[in-house]
């Protein structure tokens, strides 16, 4: 028997100028579940939406709605998929880059940082959440790593204060929708630079936990976050092996492989 499926476009470019000092860079990908069956079992595509006609509707849609709303606009999207009838779910995400406006109409583009916006329409509810993704940070102090369980494989040397980088990837749900949802971005994103350097972390657990009750505390719209964190080591260049001391200032960055935490607050 089929089992769960899903289907729908991804990577759609969309890029829109709002103003001689704002735009818009989207990748956006729609999903579609519902009464799919007979396009797997039988071949019939009677019911199956073209996948280009999610990409051209995006753009036309985009022309008359998308605004710095993102999340107003993955609901746009969301509710223009489920109003077919063999639809029962759309699931909308939004990717945006980032421009700096430093000219009267010119921009340059942030690093890999992303603006994240998700909704998932259907018959009985829809949800809305918002996130961010590749946001690289790092701190030479305040942070350490002791009193971790030891054994015969263990060789990882005790730190009271240790130089953290990670990539922050973070999503949230929204209890209720707020009226700006791009002032609650920019707030999220603010508080999660001002407790990474700021707050003292035992580990990058603690430190995820300590933003994560920062942004609760201030964003009661805000019903959940949760965080993918990987280690991004910096690890000792090696100067003992030459005979030489190591001051500690000199560090090997290292992609592969590093430790990878995932964790949820609730309220």
């Amino acid at each position: 028997m089929l089992g769960r499926n899903r289907y729908g476009k991804s990577r759609v470019r969309i890029f829109k100028v709002l103003g001689p000092s704002q735009v818009v860079d989207l990748d956006v990908q729609i999903l579609l579940e519902g009464d799919f069956g007979a396009a797997h079992i039988e071949g019939d595509n009677s019911r199956v939406i073209p996948t280009d006609t999610m990409r051209n509707t995006s753009y036309v849609l985009a022309q008359e709605h998308l605004t710095s709303d993102l999340e107003g606009f993955a609901v746009v999207l969301a509710d223009h998929f489920v109003a077919s009838p063999q639809v029962v779910s759309a699931s909308i995400e939004l990717s945006a880059r980032s421009w700096s406006n430093l000219a009267p109409n010119g921009f340059v583009a942030s690093s890999g940082e992303r603006r994240l916006a998700r909704v998932k329409a259907g018959a009985e509810a829809t949800s809305i959440g918002a996130g961010i993704d590749d946001l690289l940070v790092l701190k030479t102090t305040g942070s350490a790593f002791t009193g971790f369980p030891r054994d015969q494989y263990t060789t990882l040397p005790e730190a009271e204060d240790r130089l953290l980088a990670t990539s922050i990837t973070a999503s949230w749900d929204y209890g209720k929708v707020p009226a700006d949802t791009t002032v609650i971005w920019e707030g999220v994103r603010d508080l999660l630079i001002e407790h990474f350097f700021g707050d003292w972390s035992a580990s990058v657990q603690h430190q995820g936990y300590l933003m994560g009750e920062a942004v609760l505390g201030a964003y009661p719209e805000i019903t959940r976050i949760a965080f993918r964190m990987p280690n991004k080591h910096h690890l000792p260049a090696g100067f003992e092996r030459m005979g030489l001391e190591d001051r500690g200032t000199v560090f090997m960055p290292v992609d592969e492989p590093h430790g990878d935490i995932s964790l949820e607050v609730t309220r």
